[in-house]
């Protein structure tokens, strides 16, 4: 039997649909509804709440781009902690940095732990199982402000999340929020928060962005490419020092 589409709210007025192959797995937790979705142009990808996360045809385009640019910007990362990141595919991507000791995925639901690792294991690829991964199961402010409040800092803090406007992490894009992760932030450390699209939601990339500029000294953009959210997807690398000066001399050879 032929299954109804997948639509994909991209914008108010504008949405992916992609034909299913299969029918979902769905999983109602106490927070959300988790969806698996099976798909011949994309393979599996899963949502909540209907909000694409993630597919295995091109996950790695976002969890490579939010681990590794901070990750190979810090001088040596140590300590690293994962707001959301249920679906462990940051934390796989981190595990490649031999010199990160410490990585902690601070998810709100185990459901979306359980599902993706039952049915969508290619993403964590036993992240889960590392000695060096830390899950911390409940509301990412809460697991972060603890951990500060002991004294712990970290070198990347990657915000893996749904989107800013969700109001399940409405409170993790306040400036409330954004302070916290300034100040557990080591010397040279990076937050790195996904901004979201500029093209079909440029209102809440440019409220983010100034949020940014005023708790950050720093805040520099990456545009990358993620087909599963609509194309260009904007990244914002954040620091508490600021940016060093251009290269006169490089740019003098160009």
């Amino acid at each position: 039997m032929k299954q109804p589409p997948i639509a994909l709210p991209l914008a108010p007025d504008v949405v992916l649909q992609i034909d299913a192959a299969a029918p979902p797995i769905e999983v109602r937790s106490a927070f959300q509804r988790v969806s698996v979705e099976h798909t011949a142009a994309f393979g599996r990808l899963y949502r909540l709440d209907g909000d694409a996360m993630a597919a295995e045809a091109d996950e790695f385009m976002i969890h490579e781009s939010l681990a590794h640019l901070p990750a190979l910007e810090h001088p040596s990362p140590r300590r690293a902690i994962i707001l959301g990141g249920g679906d462990g595919a940051s934390a796989r991507e981190l595990l490649k940095h031999p010199g990160i000791e410490r990585i902690v995925v601070a998810e709100l639901d185990p459901a979306v732990v359980s599902t993706l690792r039952d049915h969508m294991p290619t993403l964590a690829a036993c992240a889960f199982d590392n000695p060096r991964v830390e899950l911390h199961v409940g509301d990412a402010a809460r697991s972060l402000g603890s951990l500060h409040d002991r004294g712990e800092a970290f070198d990347l803090i990657l915000f893996d999340l749904t989107e800013a406007d969700d109001p399940a992490c409405a409170h993790l894009h306040d400036e409330a929020f954004l302070a916290l992760c300034a100040a557990s932030l080591g010397p040279a450390g990076i937050a790195h928060v996904q901004l979201g699209s500029p093209f079909y939601q440029p209102a809440q990339v440019r409220r983010l962005w100034l949020r940014l500029r005023r708790v950050f000294a720093s805040v520099r953009l990456s545009l990358i490419h993620v087909p599963l959210y609509g194309g260009p997807w904007l990244l914002a690398r954040c620091s508490t020092r600021p940016a060093p000066p251009p290269d006169i001399n490089l740019l003098q050879q160009r």
